[in-house]
């Protein structure tokens, strides 16, 4: 009689957890969904931002690139002036 109560006991708690199981289910997926809807938009405002970093770097190439020339210029006249290597 024990193991038949227990027995019944195991169906009525599956019942029980068939019938919550959209109640604890539902929320998981909204929060889910949220999550998932959050990582997409940060993902998208990194791209945006690498865009707008890309296209200032090609705006201001007529201000950047010749200091690049001139510092990597000084720094050749610099290192020949030193003269050779000791080894």
């Amino acid at each position: 009689m024990n193991t038949f109560l227990k027995v019944l006991g195991i169906i009525f708690l599956a019942l029980i957890a068939m019938k919550l199981a959209p109640i604890v289910i539902g929320p998981l997926f909204v929060l889910a969904g949220l999550l998932a809807a959050g990582l997409l938009t940060f993902v998208a405002g990194l791209w945006a931002a690498g865009l707008v970093l890309l296209a200032l770097i090609a705006v201001l190439t007529p201000v950047w690139l010749p200091i690049a020339l001139l510092v990597g210029l000084i720094m050749l006249i610099v290192r020949l002036a030193r003269g050779p290597a000791a080894a």
